[in-house]
């Protein structure tokens, strides 16, 4: 598990080459991710179906509001 800032985002994002549009992010810099290995049982997308990614993202202060998958969908093993 690793959670990580939305600035520390921001500064890995800038790190590999992507462009932040300027913008007032107070609020986002300051919000915590948490980062995960996708649980075995995958995670459900929109239509109810169990998908499957190396890592998953949520809102460290609110998991309830679901998981965001990171990278593109794997096999499970």
């Amino acid at each position: 598990m690793l959670t990580l800032t939305g600035k520390e985002i921001k500064d890995l994002a800038e790190a590999v080459g992507l462009v932040i549009a300027p913008h007032d992010y107070t609020d986002e810099l300051e919000t915590e991710m948490t980062i995960i290995n996708c649980p075995a049982s995958g995670v459900m997308d929109d239509d109810g179906t169990a998908t499957h990614y190396e890592h998953v993202a949520y809102l460290s202060e609110y998991p309830e509001e679901g998981t965001f998958p990171l990278g593109d969908e794997v096999t499970p093993n």
